[in-house]
């Protein structure tokens, strides 16, 4: 009883929230720190239920809701209860056509679309001097925002850190990249070097049991960190990290919320992904249903559809994996580009179409992956007006506004195995998007299945947070709202694979996520809404 009570004075104090008596269950029995506490001070409640303490509601509904305790998480429930935790429970509109109207409101309206980072070159230098390089733009990005963090003793390289280091031993802040991480149970080793220099960092479990659990869950070789920690000369350059006088923190966990855009057009943003055109599996009639949605202009939300935005794999490709061609329904690959083409003339001459490719798509496998404009199979697409193809990655402003991060996603899979308590799932994919975003990084794992093209400037580094984080790949419909940013994980057009059955992923088939720019505010469930092209054949 009396460490129940301690823990309960633990919480209050470092929080100042108190926990009704299943929370504190549900407290005694989590291994990681809830976010639920860890945001407590963006939570206008003074009590913590069970619910949010164990992740099954999301804490962002919270923010800046008024009104007694219970009744607004009853509120919470309402919107939050599918999906295992997820924000996941967004009204499925139907598919309708009301009384026809021959003009939409998109079609009075004028796109804008600007892509604003995309990859320049594609010429990379695979010697080691080329990796260097490569590395070293991305600490050298992602360093300032790690410093913007540290009040401290801050120290601009590990040079310099040996040198104060010699004179004087204590504590002080520094950054670099992972380049090996190792250790026992008792304790990580994390080696991590800048262009002057390296250090071992020591995160004991006894004395560093949050800093040892992040570590263990957030960070991989190949990741920008800070370290806060007493430093020392013991056979070379040595950190030690404890939770009363250090820290590791990665470049995104400083990030300030997103200023919401300033769109006042009546206007909507479609997100769809990886409709494998040329497979057996490829479901042609949803695809040909949502094109003849698109086209109805008196369906309340189609008519106002001005972008979009599809995250990759638009046709499923040629020896992508053994046996492929065995489930393939067009085996030529020029064909599928073709069929494809032949399906965005249908759209309507109002909407613009901004396309990335993936790793289906006939383009290198390596990313940064160049625009599909240099694919010769893909030519069929850079003939059609209205339709933007940018790299994968891609930053692209809507509407003079709007800032949407396209990313095909294929690091997602590493995260998500890294992880002993991630599945293929919504949940799973949301926190995998997420840890891209914490670590500033579209492929934080360096060394895992996802090739990188070390180029002399890293492009998969997230120089700044977008209002919109789209992804593909997983073929999981996920939503998720992470400090300003609206996190989409598109579904896709193709039916359970024979891997994917084996493997126990179940796809999101037929979904089209639709996004309003112009809500939410402290909502965001308000901006997003799925329509599920399985209900109803629309008319017309």
């Amino acid at each position: 009883m009396a460490e129940r009570l301690d823990l309960v004075r633990e919480v209050a104090k470092k929080h100042r929230v108190l926990l009704d008596p299943e929370a504190l269950e549900a407290l005694e029995s989590s291994e990681d720190p809830p976010e639920a506490l860890e945001r407590a001070d963006e939570i206008d409640l003074p009590v913590l239920t069970a619910e949010l303490v164990t992740g099954e509601l999301d804490p962002e509904f919270l923010e800046g809701v008024k009104g007694e305790v219970y009744e607004v998480l009853e509120r919470g429930r309402e919107r939050e209860r599918t999906e295992e935790g997820e924000r996941e429970d967004r009204e499925e509109v139907e598919v309708r056509a009301e009384q026809r109207s021959e003009t939409p409101p998109a079609a009075e309206v004028d796109a804008e679309v600007e892509i604003v980072e995309e990859v320049k070159s594609v010429t990379a230098d695979g010697s080691v001097e080329g990796f260097v390089q490569h590395f070293r733009d991305r600490l050298e990005r992602l360093r300032p925002k790690i410093r913007g963090m540290f009040d401290e003793e801050w120290v601009d390289s590990l040079k310099e850190l040996a040198m104060r280091v010699r004179k004087e031993e204590g504590v002080y802040c520094f950054a670099g990249v992972v380049t090996n991480l190792g250790g026992s149970e008792r304790a990580h080793v994390i080696t991590l070097e800048d262009e002057t220099g390296e250090i071992r960092v020591i995160v004991p479990k006894s004395k560093a049991p949050e800093a040892f659990e992040k570590v263990e869950r957030d960070v991989a070789p190949g990741m920008v960190v800070g370290v806060k920690a007493f430093v020392k000369i013991q056979r070379g350059l040595v950190a030690f990290v404890g939770d009363k006088y250090g820290e590791i923190v990665l470049p995104g966990e400083g990030a300030r919320k997103n200023r919401a855009p300033k769109i006042e057009d009546d206007i909507r943003v479609v997100f769809i992904g990886d409709t494998h055109v040329g497979s057996k599996r490829f479901r042609e009639d949803l695809f040909e249903r949502f094109i003849r949605w698109l086209n109805d202009p008196s369906d309340p939300v189609a008519g106002r559809v001005k972008y979009v935005l599809v995250t990759g794999d638009v046709v499923d490709g040629i020896g992508i994996y053994p046996g492929q061609r065995d489930e393939l329904e067009i085996p030529d690959i020029d064909q599928q580009y073709e069929r494809f083409a032949r399906y965005l003339e249908e759209f309507p001459d109002w909407v613009e179409v901004v396309i990335i490719p993936g790793n289906h798509d006939a383009i290198r496998q390596a990313l940064p992956q160049p625009s599909l404009r240099s694919s010769d199979p893909a030519q069929p697409l850079t003939e059609l007006d209205g339709v933007h193809l940018p790299s994968n990655p891609a930053l692209v402003r809507l509407h003079g506004e709007l800032d949407v991060l396209m990313f095909h996603g294929q690091s997602l899979d590493d995260i998500i195995l890294s992880r002993p308590d991630a599945e293929h799932d919504p949940n799973g994919v949301r926190r995998a998007a997420e840890a891209c975003l914490r670590a500033r990084h579209l492929v934080p794992m360096y060394g895992e299945s996802v090739p990188i093209a070390p180029l002399p400037e890293d492009y998969l580094v997230v120089n700044k947070l977008p209002h919109v984080f789209a992804v593909g790949h997983t073929h999981i419909k996920a939503l998720h709202h992470w400090r300003g940013c609206d996190v989409i994980s598109t579904a896709t057009f193709q039916e359970q694979t024979d891997f994917q059955r084996k493997v126990g992923i179940e796809p999101t088939v037929g979904r089209v996520i639709v996004y309003d720019p112009s809500k939410g505010g402290r909502d965001p469930s308000r901006r997003l809404t799925v329509v599920n092209l399985e209900e109803t054949e629309p008319r017309g």
